[in-house]
């Protein structure tokens, strides 16, 4: 009797454990339209995961389809973003962009490039 309660448990604990694609994806989308609120500035991201500093996002690192935008016009939308909190229209990268896949909603998998921004100049 333990150990059937115990497999049930465990089943239940990964259950539970399992992500909705889906959801996933509309957790993806009200970040992206939270941090950039204007429909043409979400086009080609796949998604913006905001790390909150100095009381705004002031990093982000943000994966995008680089055959729908160009990383430049990606830097443009980030620097925008920081002119609001800093007063400065810049964007620093972080980390330099590399190329990955993006896991969509249906399964498939589309090319994409990740690229970590900051809102504040890098220590030299």
């Amino acid at each position: 009797m333990k150990r059937i309660l115990t497999g049930l448990l465990i089943t239940a604990a990964l259950t539970a454990c399992s992500v909705d694609p889906q959801a996933a994806a509309d957790r993806r989308q009200s970040l992206i339209q939270h941090i950039f609120p204007a429909p043409a500035d979400q086009r080609g991201l796949h998604l913006v995961f905001p790390i909150e500093s100095f009381g705004y996002y002031s990093s982000m690192q943000i994966i995008f389809f680089p055959n729908e935008v160009s990383e430049g016009a990606v830097s443009k939308r980030v620097a925008r973003y920081c002119s609001q909190h800093t007063g400065k229209t810049q964007a620093f990268t972080k980390r330099p962009a590399e190329a990955t896949m993006a896991n969509l909603a249906d399964g498939s998998q589309r090319p994409a490039t990740s690229i970590w921004y900051t809102c504040r100049p890098p220590k030299s």
